[in-house]
């Protein structure tokens, strides 16, 4: 049996159809691209000048100018816990006769630095024995408290010293070569653990120099 053939009238009204369809699919096709043109997993974003309630659910740039160009602003991340590291090392040829100079060995942003100096205890002219001298200078206008610890304290087994640290008052951290020591210093929100190590290198000769290493830890 011979099948019918759509009439010519059937033809164009499917082709019609057919393209009808195939437009409305573009355009929505093209307007969900516009809508999110820009975003990144389909999120947009917002200036850094933007409220909280603005930024809910997107992505906020970045500090365009000023000290702070290239970071997010602070407000958005206050009360995420923060934190980072740092090292220090500090390496001092002994003067002969002399205390040396104060270099900074660690820079505590919001609570304070710790300086080092390498001095020279023998009054013997061309014979230099190390005392290594490491300082903690508070920054923080409310002071700071700190906990130390001392290899010694461990040996005879004793509790370290726990004191305030007040701004213009340097305090002693090790007064003498080769030895540890631990710091626990507290500022308002910030807390960091300094860890670290002193040692003569090439003690009672004429190249005496002293050494000191560690890292810090900090939260807040």
């Amino acid at each position: 049996m011979r099948r019918k053939l759509p009439s010519p009238s059937m033809v164009i009204a499917l082709i019609a159809l057919a393209v009808a369809l195939s437009g409305t699919a573009i355009a929505a096709v093209a307007v969900d691209f516009a809508r999110n043109a820009g975003a990144v997993d389909r999120k947009s974003a917002v200036s850094a000048s933007a409220s909280k309630a603005a930024a809910a659910g997107k992505l906020v740039a970045t500090q365009k100018r000023g000290r702070n160009r290239g970071r997010i602003p602070g407000r958005f991340i206050s009360d995420v816990m923060q934190g980072g590291s740092d090292d220090l090392t500090g390496y001092l040829s002994v003067e002969d006769n002399k205390n040396g100079r104060v270099v900074r060995l660690l820079d505590i942003s919001g609570v304070g630095r710790l300086n080092f100096q390498c001095r020279d205890q023998d009054p013997a002219v061309g014979k230099e024995s190390t005392q290594t001298v490491v300082t903690f200078n508070a920054t923080n206008a409310k002071g700071v408290n700190v906990s130390r610890l001392l290899g010694r304290n461990i040996d005879r087994a004793e509790d370290g010293v726990v004191f305030s640290a007040v701004p213009g008052t340097p305090v002693p951290i090790i007064n003498f070569a080769d030895s540890l020591f631990q710091l626990i210093l507290q500022a308002g929100d910030k807390s960091v653990l300094v860890m670290g190590s002193s040692r003569s290198n090439l003690n009672r000769s004429a190249n005496a120099a002293c050494l000191v290493w560690g890292a810090s830890l900090r939260i807040g």
